[in-house]
């Protein structure tokens, strides 16, 4: 479904809700968070490994606490769209990364706290939704859009900066293998570096 179109469904759930819902409105509104929600499911499902942690910030999203205008703005979906994408960029190179033969130990353990600051800064933004959440806020739903948009925002460059993170260590390894067999090369054929 296109964002605008949620955000329009949103919208009118929103005014179904502070006009004294009818049984259309609340039922377009019911159909809605239920997408939203299969859809934030989906995303954990395609990562298996880390949906387990994500089980318990995911429980207060269907409580009845969450107001409708957290439950069904398309930024927070991003948010939990950009933070599985995080995880699973994590999960499927860190291990690659760590284990190349020419790091050292040490060197593998900096690529393991570089990804574990960046997994928690998205963990962090993940939390500030979550407390909006839970929290009554005294944020009117303007205020509460705008807030859910930047964090939305800021969760995206999160998963850029893993992505980016990634990148420039392979690119690193990559460096250093070059310069190991160019070493190796010359030593062999000219019998020094």
């Amino acid at each position: 479904m296109k964002a605008s179109t949620l955000l329009l469904l949103a919208g009118l759930a929103t005014l179904g809700t502070s006009c004294g819902q009818d049984a259309a409105s609340k039922k377009m509104a019911d159909e809605t968070e239920a997408r939203v929600v299969a859809s934030i499911k989906q995303v954990l499902v395609q990562a298996p490994a880390q949906a387990g942690a994500l089980d318990p910030v995911h429980t207060w999203y269907q409580s009845s606490e969450v107001p409708n205008i957290i439950k069904l703005d398309p930024g927070a979906e991003a948010v939990y769209k950009a933070h599985a994408s995080i995880l699973q960029e994590v999960a499927t190179n860190e291990a690659k990364l760590v284990s190349d033969p020419i790091l050292t130990p040490a060197q593998g353990q900096g690529i393991r706290s570089g990804y574990q600051k960046l997994v928690d800064e998205s963990t962090g933004n993940v939390a500030q939704l979550t407390n909006l959440a839970s929290n009554k806020t005294t944020m009117s739903e303007a205020e509460q859009r705008t807030f859910v948009g930047e964090l939305a925002k800021k969760e995206n460059h999160q998963l850029e900066l893993v992505r980016y993170f990634t990148r420039r260590t392979a690119s690193t390894i990559d460096l250093k293998t070059r310069q190991q067999k160019s070493d190796e090369y010359n030593i062999k054929m000219w019998g020094h570096k």
